[in-house]
């Protein structure tokens, strides 16, 4: 099975979503959480293939047991200038299998500004819900 690492080291959080795991090939490595991951992949999509690999990656995480409530104090922690919470739950939104329940939890600030879900689309559709754009098709 192939694996591609991607090393990143972004703002100053204090290890925040940051875990000790076993690697494939059974060493300790230090990683970040799935939620800390999901809220990294939105941010920067291209660590992860693009935005059609981060929506996989969203309907991939349910199985996995992500906790929006984990990734929802994250994201606030993190505390980003851009509004990624319109992002992340777009994805949730998009990934169709989180309950409304969930989306809510990234619905609780008002949006100000239309958002772009990635850089550099050619040709996007928009979402009055997330006050987003987004490449068409997705």
């Amino acid at each position: 099975m192939d694996y591609r690492i991607c090393i990143v080291n972004g703002k100053h959080t204090g290890q925040l979503g940051v875990i000790d795991t076993i690697a494939p090939d059974e060493s300790r490595i230090r990683v970040t959480n799935l939620e800390r991951t999901l809220i990294d992949i939105t941010v920067r999509p291209e660590y992860s293939g693009g935005i059609f690999e981060v929506l996989k990656a969203f309907r991939a995480a349910k199985e996995k047991m992500i906790s929006i409530n984990r990734l929802s104090a994250i994201l606030k922690k993190l505390d980003y200038i851009y509004p990624y919470e319109q992002a992340i739950g777009f994805y949730l939104d998009r990934a169709d299998v989180y309950p409304e329940s969930a989306l809510r939890l990234l619905r609780k600030k008002e949006f100000r500004f239309d958002f772009f879900l990635a850089h550099n689309m050619k040709e996007t559709e928009y979402s009055e819900r997330w006050r987003l754009f987004f490449p068409k098709g997705l």
